[in-house]
């Protein structure tokens, strides 16, 4: 783990930018004048901005009015977003299909927050970035031991559980645990780190439970179900992807779950246009 420490740092930029955002003297023409040293990324938050504007307002042309109209974390999981997906190339097509990792990644980020939302957290936005950073360790596997990644995945045979299992015998902790680490590496918050070491799990969790069942959830939703499934198959049956625990840790009914996913797919799609690293042409 003692690599990610010089291997997986954040730009300056965005390092500087966090620590204007955690201040609440920073003005939006403060955070203004550090984006526009990144052109990328000042591009992209006014992309999100006039994405999100409503149809009669004029279009957003300058970085302190997107910032004024997106908001600080809304900018904030931009940036964060912007800049983990770039971090992270070179990976063989045949371990992983990067756009489909992101897609899954955006998506549990998104059902969380819908999912929060419902449980009456409204300090949702941590668990957006939660559930877009909750695989990060993976990347970090994949990126930097190949070769060991390839004997999980043989061991794995495709299943999610086999493959966390696979990763504790060849590594000796799991994807979930060096995500963890990388968060805290980054100066992410507690809640944050909580909420991706204890995902597999959340039952373990000693503090932020509910946000680690939270991001459990999210992430089982994002991989398992599609519009083509059968969502009363799903839910109802013995493989609900999810330990029936962590839901009950949301005191939610399951008839919510195809009204979360509406909402959350839609914005996944939206999010994921923007932040993807390398978009199609």
């Amino acid at each position: 783990m003692n690599e990610i420490k010089t291997l997986f740092s954040l730009p300056e930029v965005v390092s500087k930018l966090g620590g204007l955002l955690n201040s609440p003297t920073t003005t939006n023409a403060e955070l203004g004048e550090v984006l526009i040293h990144d052109p990328a990324l000042t591009a992209r938050v006014l992309q999100l901005a006039n994405a999100v504007r409503p149809p009669s307002s004029p279009p957003v042309d300058t970085v302190s009015g997107a910032v004024a109209l997106i908001g600080r974390e809304s900018l904030r999981n931009l940036i964060l977003a912007t800049s983990v997906t770039s971090r992270f190339h070179g990976i063989p097509p045949e371990l992983a299909d990067m756009e489909r990792f992101w897609l899954n990644s955006v998506a549990c980020g998104a059902i969380a927050r819908s999912l929060a939302f419902r449980c009456r957290v409204f300090d949702s936005e941590p668990l957006f970035v939660a559930g877009l950073l909750h695989k990060v360790g993976r990347l970090v596997f994949l990126s930097r031991r190949p070769e060991q990644y390839r004997e999980v995945l043989e061991m794995g045979g495709g299943s999610e559980e086999a493959l966390n299992q696979a990763e504790q015998v060849v590594f000796g902790f799991t994807h979930a645990e060096l995500g963890a680490e990388l968060l805290r590496h980054w100066g992410l918050s507690e809640r944050l780190q909580a909420a991706v070491a204890y995902h597999l799990s959340p039952a373990r969790a000693t503090r932020f439970r509910k946000s680690a069942a939270l991001i459990h959830v999210a992430s089982a939703l994002a991989c398992n179900i599609e519009p083509s499934v059968n969502l009363d198959e799903v839910l109802y049956g013995d493989q609900v992807g999810f330990e029936k625990g962590a839901w009950n840790m949301l005191g939610l009914p399951l008839h919510v779950i195809p009204l979360v996913l509406d909402e959350a797919w839609v914005q996944a799609f939206d999010i994921f246009d923007i932040v993807r690293p390398n978009p199609l042409p």
